[in-house]
């Protein structure tokens, strides 16, 4: 992440013309580049640039590739293809046209973020991701043709603010809920501001009641920009068909997503920092009210079937909503939930009381007791809620050990029914084969439609503390088989739709 931030100055610091002096013609042709965009697209590991769109100042019939030399964020690009195309980057049916997009390879670098050319920025001040100040494009080379006269263009431009994002631009109902609430430490009222954004299916009927799907971020994705939410963690898979497909009933096919951004943190209770999960976010109530102004606004949402989940940040969130609010979500997926089952030590106004940690991101985090935070009472409260929870073993960012780990043995002791746990050995994804991840992003596997597995209950439930769990990815989070009366679910999605109040 220092790379990340050094990477950020660097860039900051360049200055680069919209259009550049440097721009050679092959031959008497007077095209010239007009306009440059890069085309951004959501991976596992967040967002990068697979395309450039280039317009010209007229139509041609042919592009060439031979001798194209392609740079974003100062890493060379291998070009894979160029072609004519539409507005959009898509690869156009006509034999002339002014766009023309370069398709690229996306590579990842586990080790040198400097490498990946991401247009996003982690934020080591505020632990948020966010756009890079500035994203150079050059490319050079560029030949396009017109019946007999050719062009040998080239162009360096600033594309930070020249981006199309196809794959987030399908949430487009977006706006802000604000309302002042009671600070929980200073006690006074505050105006609060919650981002959203929603996909929509076209083909829902607004005569017949609809699922709801409400995703909650993590830590890197707050702030007041929801293409950040919906790009940092791969959200926009739930728009797709592959996830879509998974809702039908009846003659519904898909649900809507909604998604919320906080300012700051949701473990944020009432200072501005991120806490450590033994307590009651300051959001709590704004959150609610924000879910239940977006239903009433759409009455067709069956509310039967709200259905809650969220990572790190937001499966902490996930389990606070549920813990107050336990008859409004139907079920609940909380992943790398960062809801603690120990209380924290706590400093005299209330905050936290933090010691140096240099293998926290912040360098600092809060001491950890022994006295049990998820209680009985909480158990209680969550005991007939369906919850399935997803976590990797290889977490050192949210050790499930401290976390959903027995939170989810309380749940199974106690004889709750309809819980289960898929738990991978750590995290490997589907767009780049054999990389290992950040053993924190268990939520790759939500994205990826691929929780299937889950842990046996009475394995939990008869081991001593937390020797019944077996991480591993072979059996995709678990050798069982969810079963519910005569239906057995070996996918978390078809699980999900089934659910209801």
């Amino acid at each position: 992440m220092k790379k990340e931030v050094k990477k950020l100055l660097v860039l900051g610091a360049l200055s680069f013309a919209v259009m550049s002096a440097d721009r050679a013609l092959a031959s008497d042709s007077d095209n010239q580049i007009n306009d440059l965009k890069i085309i951004v697209k959501g991976y596992e590991f967040g967002p990068a640039v697979p395309k450039l769109l280039v317009k010209l100042d007229q139509k041609v019939s042919k592009v060439s590739s031979k001798g194209l030399k392609v740079q974003t964020a100062g890493v060379k690009r291998q070009v894979e293809k160029v072609y004519l195309s539409d507005k959009a980057g898509n690869k156009s049916k006509a034999k002339e046209s002014r766009y023309l997009t370069i398709q690229m390879p996306v590579t990842y670098d586990v080790d040198d973020a400097d490498k990946n050319a991401s247009p996003f920025v982690y934020n080591m001040e505020v632990f948020h991701n966010q756009w890079v100040k500035s994203y150079p494009v050059s490319i050079k080379g560029l030949t396009v043709s017109q019946k007999k006269k050719s062009a040998r263009l080239a162009i360096s431009s600033d594309a930070v603010n020249k981006r199309i994002s196809p794959d987030s631009d399908v949430f487009k109902n977006r706006g802000e809920f604000s309302k002042n609430y009671t600070n929980p430490l200073t006690k006074k009222d505050e105006k609060i501001s919650l981002k959203y954004a929603a996909y929509e299916p076209k083909n829902l009927k607004s005569d017949q009641k609809n699922p709801l799907i409400i995703w909650l971020h993590g830590q890197g994705e707050g702030g007041t920009d929801q293409d950040v939410t919906l790009l940092g963690n791969e959200v926009t898979a739930l728009a797709k068909k592959k996830v879509q497909n998974h809702f039908t009933a009846g003659s519904q096919t898909g649900a809507y997503v909604l998604t919320v951004q906080t300012p700051t943190y949701w473990m944020d209770e009432g200072d501005g920092t991120n806490g450590s999960g033994s307590g009651v976010s300051r959001y709590t109530q704004a959150l609610m009210d924000a879910i239940k102004q977006y239903v009433a606004d759409n009455e067709d949402v069956d509310t039967d079937r709200i259905y809650l989940a969220g990572c790190s940040n937001g499966g902490y969130m996930t389990i606070n909503m549920a813990l107050h609010y336990p008859h409004y979500f139907a079920a609940l997926v909380p992943q790398a939930a960062a809801y603690s089952y120990y209380e924290h030590e706590r400093n005299a106004d209330g905050t936290y009381k933090m010691v140096e940690d240099k293998s926290s991101i912040s360098g600092k985090s809060a001491v950890r007791t022994d006295k049990v935070w998820f209680d009985s009472q909480k158990v209680k409260t969550l005991k007939n809620i369906p919850i399935w929870f997803v976590h990797s073993a290889a977490d050192k960012v949210v050790n499930p050990k401290n976390y959903s780990l027995p939170i989810y043995k309380s749940l199974i002791d106690s004889g709750a029914k309809n819980k289960w746990f898929s738990y991978y050995k750590n995290v490997q994804g589907l767009d780049m084969k054999d990389t290992v991840y950040n053993g924190h992003w268990s939520w790759t596997y939500f994205f990826n439609d691929q929780v299937s597995g889950v842990q046996k209950p009475s394995a939990i439930k008869k081991a001593s503390k937390l020797s019944g769990f077996k991480a591993s990815n072979k059996t995709k989070g678990g050798s069982a088989t969810v079963k519910l009366g005569k239906k057995s679910y070996t996918n978390v999605f078809d699980w999900l739709n089934d659910q209801k109040k």
